[in-house]
């Protein structure tokens, strides 16, 4: 068996057979330029109809879709292609230069998201080399787990019934193949693999892992967990006193967490949607987004996690070295729109912001007083609850300092790197060497929680690993943030434990 490490897009376990799909390249070969447009033009007829058949069957990602077929029927394209066609250029040859073009303006963009859009362009281009060469992708009829150089959305959406798992070379959380995963709840990974058509592998997010060729112990311990997982149901069991809570980076993802039964939003990383663009969203802006967040929630608590912008996430036109208040004083119009736009959206009172990375008393407090100040600012007389995701190991030591805080939730990642040094990649294989003596400090959380009418949850990957689940609901904790399919594993554990 041999071992990969790499980086989690979407949350899950699979195990099965390895299915290989390669990039078709263009070729350029002496031709007829009237054949050759024929060839185009037909390629691009037989792929707007499979993308109208896709249609037909995935109205939740009809966005998508019909950008793709909008773009393929624009004549644009077929002029732009004709520039080359008239240069002696072959059908493949000429198609692949225009989609190139827009790909290497994405790929120029200071935007991290319209980078991330080269694979929309790269995914109509595939399609339609592999239908003039007459080499289709097919809709298979078997499980299997998909290795690829880049996760091509309408590939997925093909054969989304079939797809376990994906690793990818290369891509990145804004992808539409990234969000199309966790709305189907598949696990996906990116890393590069050594790997041969069939091969059986195993995937566990938890552990940022792939596994290649397991042995039979490994398959039979996957096996079970899978089996228990599938025998489960991803609505919400009745769990009364406890509070099952979602993590989410998008409004797509809320219907999701509305269909799953979760009780609100843990975490909304706000920090996402200043990745979609490559420029400071306007008030307006914002107000919209956070609006038609809060409005799909109801009266149901959602909590944004005010922009968590620095050390390994940067944007061009954020000034931030590093995570915390440090973040928000360097970029005080960016923060101040943000607080307003949120109390703005606040319909229902069922607001909750929350600051990362928060060290002392005194900056949650300096905080806290600048959300005030701004309310007072634009006259708003919304309700709201403020709070502190604890993650460093600083304001676990000062903990008894909060008061204050009208919630705390336990930012898992984080404090186990800042306490015990160990990655996030790694905090789920090592986990025995470290959790007894971190439910030991998280103990005294619980305790002071309690006594002083805190609100107090655990929030990251810890939370969706059935031991350290088990562990944490026997020394108080009752409210739980994690991925949406992690569903399984709340419930799964609150019958063991509580039920």
């Amino acid at each position: 068996m041999i071992s990969y490490k790499g980086t989690v897009f979407s949350e899950g376990i699979a195990m099965g057979k390895l299915h290989l799909i390669s990039q078709m390249h263009a070729f350029n070969l002496p031709s007829v330029k009237s054949t050759e447009l024929e060839k185009l033009k037909e390629g691009l007829r037989i792929t707007i109809a499979e993308l109208k058949e896709f249609l037909l069957k995935n109205k939740e990602n009809q966005d998508y879709l019909n950008f793709q077929i909008l773009l393929l029927q624009d004549p644009v394209l077929l002029d732009e292609a004709e520039v080359y066609l008239n240069q002696g250029d072959s059908a493949i040859h000429s198609i692949t230069k225009v989609l190139e073009a827009h790909q290497l303006q994405l790929k120029e963009s200071s935007s991290f998201y319209l980078q991330q859009r080269v694979v929309d362009f790269s995914d109509i281009e595939q399609r339609i080399v592999r239908n003039i060469t007459g080499n289709p992708y097919l809709t298979l009829n078997e499980k299997f787990i998909l290795y690829a150089e880049d996760l091509l959305p309408s590939y997925l959406i093909q054969n989304k019934e079939n797809v376990l798992g994906v690793i990818t070379r290369t891509g990145g959380d804004s992808t539409h193949g990234a969000i199309l995963c966790r709305q189907l709840n598949i696990p996906y990974i990116v890393a590069s693999i050594q790997a041969k058509e069939g091969e059986t592998v195993v995937l566990d997010t938890r552990k940022q892992q792939i596994m290649l060729n397991p042995n039979t112990k490994t398959m039979l311990h996957y096996g079970k967990i899978i089996q228990e997982l599938s025998e489960g149901t991803y609505v919400s069991i009745a769990h009364p006193e406890y509070k099952f809570l979602a993590n989410v980076s998008s409004n797509l993802e809320l219907d999701k967490v509305l269909k799953y039964g979760f009780d609100g939003v843990g975490l909304y990383r706000t920090e996402m949607i200043f990745m979609n663009v490559n420029h400071p969203l306007s008030l307006e802006e914002q107000f919209e987004i956070y609006k038609e967040a809060i409005e799909k929630m109801k009266e149901k608590p959602i909590c944004f996690r005010t922009f968590d912008i620095g050390d390994d996430k940067q944007l061009s036109y954020v000034q931030a070295s590093k995570k915390g208040l440090e973040n928000y004083i360097k970029n005080q119009d960016l923060f101040v729109t943000q607080i307003k736009a949120l109390l703005m959206a606040n319909q229902y009172n069922s607001l909750k912001i929350m600051f990362p990375m928060i060290s002392n008393l005194e900056e949650y407090l300096y905080l806290k007083d600048w959300v005030y100040a701004i309310q007072a600012e634009i006259k708003n007389k919304s309700k709201f609850e403020l709070g502190i995701m604890l993650e460093t190991s600083s304001a676990l030591e000062s903990i008894q300092d909060f008061k204050d805080v009208d919630f705390v939730s336990i930012g898992t990642n984080d404090l186990v790197l800042d306490i015990y040094h160990i990655h996030r990649n790694l905090q789920a294989k090592e986990m025995k060497s470290y959790l007894n003596d971190l439910l030991t400090k998280l103990k005294e959380v619980v305790i002071f929680c309690k006594e002083h009418q805190i609100e107090l949850s655990i929030c990251g990957e810890l939370a969706a690993i059935t031991t350290a689940l088990k562990k944490f609901m026997k020394i108080g904790f009752k409210n739980f943030s994690v991925a949406a399919p992690a569903i399984k594993v709340l419930n799964k554990i609150y019958k063991e434990i509580v039920a």
